[in-house]
């Protein structure tokens, strides 16, 4: 029967969960907010299998066969540029999976804004899966629906975090042909429960219409995180002034098992490993770097085959694989956790939210500069020559 004993060893991939014929195992939140799998003893049968398809103690060896090939990717569609994270490339892929017949499953958002995995089963829905969402998702019973569909024969396409692709494919136990597994690169991933009492603090301010963690309003190279509001109002920060992004960057409010990640490699069991490009010009002039470029891994010969389906909806220049994960920490390196995270979560249900930022992330002089002069630098168009300017300092 699974126990988790020690939380840095559980990603909360909920893989236990959903192979649980008992269902006896259910995913529950902790005092951090994060979902941890919780075993009734009186429906267990110790079979076995939630041990067995646990993606941390048993993790999967990437694939012998990796092809080692790298791309920058860009969607050929502005619209689908504006509203992707970086190039678009997950759309197109996805494009081509629901052309197919397939069905799409990635990180969208509810009705009131939690983050959930889900399915998209027409060209249109795949709208929601587009940009970042810094919050871990709820799995459900995504895992379950997968494996059905595959059973069918149907398509299947499916995005998510490293340790969730693990997840997913200790659960299936075998290799599916129509099985299309595309992983993100992960810094880390945010309290759902620190999330869902943050959104209420800002809907407490002024009922919110939309969320972008990643809006490309002031150009790629300085995306910051978007807040609308019913009557039109946008709030718009970077990293250096967003509470939601300096809680999450500074490793207060990330998941335990993400300071000890073991799925930090190049090397993947998915078929193509996707995520930003902000140094594109360094690797490829010929893309604009404000429009947004995704970096991406071809894994497998079935990923290779996929990225030759879409080319007439991309523009995509093959790179270098050894110059594409060139100085990618997040492919390496587990950040650290705040020094003052056990503080934070011991305030977080005793002080208001207001109180807390207040208290942890207060909006100081120094942080009105930098939000200032970022700004200006951006209206000046120099706050690209400058990143790069500090990227080769640094």
């Amino acid at each position: 029967m699974v126990t988790i004993n020690d939380k840095v060893k559980c990603c909360g991939c909920s893989a236990c969960a959903n192979i649980c014929h008992k269902n006896a195992i259910r995913m529950v939140q902790d005092a951090e907010g994060f979902m941890y799998p919780k075993a009734d003893a009186s429906l267990c049968n110790n079979c076995g299998l939630c041990e067995k398809v646990c993606p941390v103690t048993n993790k999967e060896a990437h694939k012998t066969q990796d092809l080692k090939k790298a791309y920058l990717i860009q969607h050929r569609k502005k619209d689908v540029l504006a509203e992707s994270t970086s190039g678009g490339a997950f759309t197109a892929i996805a494009e081509y999976v629901i052309s197919q017949g397939g069905v799409v499953f990635g990180a969208a958002f509810d009705s009131q804004f939690k983050v959930i995995h889900t399915s998209a089963h027409t060209s249109t829905e795949l709208a929601k899966f587009r940009n970042s969402k810094y919050v871990q998702s709820d799995l459900g019973d995504t895992f379950c629906q997968v494996k059905s569909l595959l059973s069918k024969g149907t398509m299947v396409c499916y995005s998510g975090t490293p340790c969730q692709i693990q997840g997913l494919r200790k659960y299936l136990m075998k290799d599916y042909e129509n099985l299309i597994l595309v992983d993100v690169v992960c810094r880390a991933v945010p309290s759902p429960g620190v999330w869902e009492k943050y959104y209420q603090y800002e809907n407490s301010k002024g009922h919110i219409k939309d969320i972008r963690f990643r809006d490309k309003k002031l150009g790629y190279q300085y995306s910051t995180m978007a807040i609308k509001t019913q009557n039109g109002k946008i709030r718009r920060e970077g990293i250096e002034s967003h509470p939601w992004l300096r809680m999450f960057f500074s490793g207060m409010i990330i998941r335990p098992s993400c300071s000890a990640c073991r799925f930090r490699d190049p090397h993947r069991i998915s078929d193509i490993t996707i995520w930003d490009c902000f140094n594109v010009y360094q690797l490829d002039k010929r893309m604009n770097e404000q429009l947004g470029v995704t970096r991406a891994l071809v894994h497998t010969e079935k990923g290779q085959d996929v990225l030759g389906k879409i080319c007439d909806r991309i523009h995509v220049h093959e790179i270098a694989y050894e110059d594409a994960v060139k100085g990618v920490k997040e492919m390496r390196e587990s950040p650290a956790m705040h020094p003052d995270r056990r503080k934070f979560f011991a305030d977080l249900n005793t002080m208001t939210f207001d109180c807390l930022l207040q208290k942890y992330y207060p909006n100081t002089l120094k942080v009105r500069v930098k939000k200032t002069a970022r700004l200006a630098l951006n209206y000046l168009g120099l706050d690209v020559i400058v990143k790069h300017w500090l990227k080769k300092r640094k």
